[in-house]
């Protein structure tokens, strides 16, 4: 009975500490690398192209192919000798054959160069997806952040009012506050545990956001770590703006890989084109077969003797010469080129809205640090207006009222400053993206 109560204390130990765990930053992305199912997605893309350039690259390689036939004739049959004679008969015949491309007009190597860079551009949206993914999480995880310290500051609160009440209770027994300021001082109380539980829902809310995100099963036990990184913010600058945009356009996973199908596009036309140039391949074969003559008049060579006379070796070298096709080359070059108007037209329209994001990630920056400074100044003075504030209602030189509004404006300004500097860090860390 002692070792059964020592494997269960054992057990619940383990569920315990597993669903306690505190996550990181960094685990939650590396979580989020291997789960996600539209990196997965793209992974699977990635292989696919992987495998056409693999196609295409073992294409210069020969061919062997082997062929076996059973046949009958009645009537005129074929002969070992390749003439018809007037008898019924049944034919077997073997033959094996190999053939490999010389030249086709640098058809096959301009695909495997077309091929190698479809293969790099998957992997650059692989680390696309990957991108957008980490600043998702970022996001998700700066807001329970957030509310982590939104729920501080709630319970902070409920305690400053509770103590508040209590000192109401003890002035209202001396004689030196009336009973409507113990009323008002409980109905504070109130008011700050109805917060609290705001701020409860509203850490919850963003806890199952980010497990969502995750692609967890249940939110029991998920919590996550603040970053030392994340507190001290004043010693950040802002990157400008044309460098972070210059470094975007040849850092941004997207815009290398919509940079390398461009230059697919290019290889494309090439391959197309190769269909005007005459092709060269070399081919060998060997064929033998054995004849069964059904009448009786002819003398039948045993199997084995007829595999061994019959046989037939062959090679050569092929020569293709394309004369006229009704014009499908020539349209198909047409429609290729058109991919390189298309994709270039899509690399604008990529610069033009990179460009806009960052521009707007810069001064959504500069506001969020400017609001973020007035914010933090007006939360400096409300600490200071609520410590006078507390000072002269216990001299009993203000009123319960005025110290309410005091105290309310000293959480208001905290909660305001808090949100702000969330809000600049979170702006920051996406302008260091897209400096990375």
């Amino acid at each position: 009975m002692k070792k059964l109560f020592l494997i269960i204390a054992i057990i619940t130990t383990a569920f315990s500490t597993q669903a306690q765990k505190v996550w990181t930053f960094d685990e939650c992305v590396d979580y989020a690398m291997e789960h996600n199912v539209e990196i997965l997605q793209s992974l699977v893309y990635q292989n696919n192209a992987e495998y056409q350039y693999k196609m295409t690259k073992k294409a210069w390689l020969p061919t062997v192919s082997a062929d076996a036939s059973q046949s009958f004739g009645f009537g005129q049959s074929p002969s070992a000798y390749g003439v018809y004679v007037s008898d019924n008969s049944s034919s077997t015949s073997l033959g094996i054959s190999a053939g490999m491309p010389l030249f086709n007009g640098l058809s096959l190597y301009n695909q495997t160069k077309s091929n190698a860079l479809a293969l790099d551009a998957s992997k650059k949206d692989v680390e696309a997806v990957k991108y957008d993914l980490k600043l998702l999480i970022m996001s998700y995880y700066m807001q329970v952040v957030y509310n982590k310290e939104l729920k501080s500051i709630a319970e902070k609160q409920l305690a400053l009012t509770e103590e508040q009440h209590d000192k109401t209770l003890q002035l209202y027994e001396l004689g030196k506050v009336a009973e409507s300021n113990v009323y008002e001082s409980a109905a504070q109380v109130a008011t700050a545990k109805s917060t609290l539980v705001q701020a409860d829902n509203a850490l919850m809310i963003s806890i199952l956001d980010i497990v969502q995100a995750l692609e967890l099963e249940t939110v029991d036990g998920f919590d996550v770590e603040t970053p030392d990184s994340l507190v001290f913010i004043d010693s950040h600058s802002l990157p400008s703006q044309e460098s972070t945009y210059n470094f975007a356009l040849q850092h941004q996973p997207k815009m290398e890989a919509a940079y390398m199908r461009l230059e697919k596009t290019y290889y494309d036309v090439k391959a197309t084109k190769s269909a005007w140039y005459p092709s060269l391949s070399l081919f060998a074969g060997y064929s033998t077969g054995y004849y069964n003559y059904f009448s009786s008049q002819r003398d039948n060579l045993p199997f084995w003797d007829q595999f061994s006379n019959n046989g037939r070796t062959s090679f050569g070298i092929r020569l293709n010469v394309p004369i006229f096709n009704a014009m499908q080359t020539k349209y198909r070059v047409e429609m290729s080129k058109l991919s390189i108007d298309d994709q270039e037209l899509a690399i604008s329209k990529a610069k033009k809205e990179l460009r806009k994001t960052i521009q707007q990630e810069f001064y959504n920056a500069v506001a969020a640090e400017q609001k973020y400074k007035a914010a933090d100044e007006t939360y400096q003075a409300a600490q200071l207006a609520y410590q006078y504030s507390s000072e002269s209602y216990d001299a009993g030189k203000a009123t319960l009222l005025e110290l309410n509004e005091s105290k309310n404006r000293l959480f208001k300004s905290e909660s305001e400053m808090l949100q702000a500097k969330y809000e600049y860090m979170y702006r920051l860390k996406v302008l260091e993206f897209y400096n990375q």
